[in-house]
């Protein structure tokens, strides 16, 4: 991509994008609202500018800001026509860059389905897309332009022309969110076990890292393990004995199991039905 690009917000997707950027060998101005932390100060190809100075330097501009937030600092921003307005939304279309596209601006989205928490070092930045998806939606020849720019993170691409954003960023949310509301509800269940509270989390941590590199690895069929793997429905009758004491932990359990059966188990045709028996399932089909 010609010249520098630009991003607004420098939180934690701001950061990580424009250290990845800069170490990809991309120039970067930025620009935020918030103080700088020092080490971003000192990324080499990473320049901190007023908004100003950014609108005038370039001609792609990320809004690196919350979803909440992409309308208004759209609607704040000087636009030249041909500029492109690049938001990082998963859930937002680009409706929601009307005040930019109002003034001539082009409309786009670069969503990477990537975590960045908080305390990244700028030399850690660029690993982070090493390999990630990122959601693309941008009229050619932008379009190709944030596809070649994901490229040189090391990131793959998908386009989300006529795609449902909302279950889109659903899905997202899915895998990366809620893995952390499911080991809340296995580090409760570990302490009804009469476990200690705080050794849950270095126990089961490393579980559910082998269960992700599976999950990246293999067909989620066969990157399953446990009862409902092998079709254990003693286990799972025993599991759901002892979660009698906390229903809300028992009605999860429920749910992902169902959710697992949906999978091609290859059980036998009985098993699966003692198993859909044991989680209080009906057999699909029969009232």
């Amino acid at each position: 991509m010609d010249g520098p690009v630009g991003i607004i917000g420098l939180g934690r997707l701001g950061n990580a994008l424009a250290a990845a950027l800069a170490a990809s060998g991309t120039p970067v101005l930025a620009a935020s609202r918030r103080p700088v932390p020092e080490a971003w100060r000192d990324v080499p190809g990473l320049e901190i500018v007023t908004p100003e100075a950014l609108l005038a330097g370039c001609e792609t501009v990320f809004l690196a800001v919350p979803d909440r937030a992409v309308a208004e600092v759209a609607g704040a921003l000087t636009w030249r026509p041909g500029q492109a307005a690049v938001h990082h939304s998963g859930a937002l279309g680009l409706d929601a860059l009307a005040a930019a596209t109002a003034r001539g601006a082009v409309a786009g989205c670069l969503h990477p389905l990537q975590t960045f928490p908080a305390g990244v070092r700028p030399q850690e930045a660029l690993s982070l897309f090493d390999g990630t998806v990122c959601g693309v939606e941008a009229p050619e020849p932008l379009g190709g332009r944030l596809e070649a720019l994901a490229a040189c993170l090391g990131a793959r691409t998908v386009r989300l022309e006529g795609v449902d954003r909302a279950l889109y960023h659903a899905a997202a949310v899915l895998a990366s969110n809620d893995v952390v509301a499911l080991m809340a509800a296995a580090a409760r269940t570990w302490a009804l076990a009469g476990l200690p509270d705080e050794t849950a989390r270095e126990a089961l941590a490393p579980l559910l890292l082998a269960s992700a590199r599976n999950v990246g690895a293999l067909p989620l069929e066969r990157a399953l393990t446990g009862p409902i793997a092998r079709g254990d429905v003693a286990t799972v009758e025993r599991h759901l004995a002892a979660l009698a004491a906390a229903p809300d932990l028992a009605a999860l359990y429920r749910a992902l199991a169902a959710e697992l059966l949906a999978l091609d188990l290859g059980h036998p045709a009985e098993v699966t039905e003692a198993l859909r028996r044991a989680l209080g399932q009906g057999t699909p089909g029969r009232a």
